[in-house]
């Protein structure tokens, strides 16, 4: 990989690591103002079902101010934080036409993918 491709490999990995802590404890903090702001009272429930049945009702929780939706969003980011990693990896290997560590990027990225949408709907 030349130089150029290397420095902008490092520069998109740092902003990724930088905007998901960022947007994660956002959303934490958020989430926990909320929860101080009613009161402390709160029985929060444990996402379950499928990714995109939890993404939905994170999303529906977001606007209906619910500290568990923040709080929920803000696992979610960090969750999906290593997989944009990856991507990030495989499009960086692909510009500089490694095609084998592209591949096998792609082959972690489907891995990682299908055990997380089959693991969460319970196939």
């Amino acid at each position: 990989m030349n130089e150029k491709l290397e420095a902008q490999r490092r520069a998109v990995t740092r902003w990724i690591l930088r905007a998901s802590i960022g947007l994660a404890v956002l959303f934490l903090l958020v989430g926990l103002e909320l929860f101080l702001f009613r009161g402390g009272v709160y029985f929060p429930t444990a996402p379950a079902g499928a990714i995109h049945v939890i993404l939905r009702d994170v999303v529906h929780g977001m606007l209906s101010l619910r500290p568990s939706a923040f709080l929920d969003a803000g696992l979610l980011v960090l969750l999906f934080t290593p997989l944009a990693r990856l991507l990030s990896g495989v499009v960086a290997n692909a510009r500089a036409r490694d095609w084998l560590y592209a591949f096998i990027g792609i082959v972690v990225v489907a891995l990682v993918s299908v055990g997380l949408f089959a693991g969460q709907a319970g196939v």
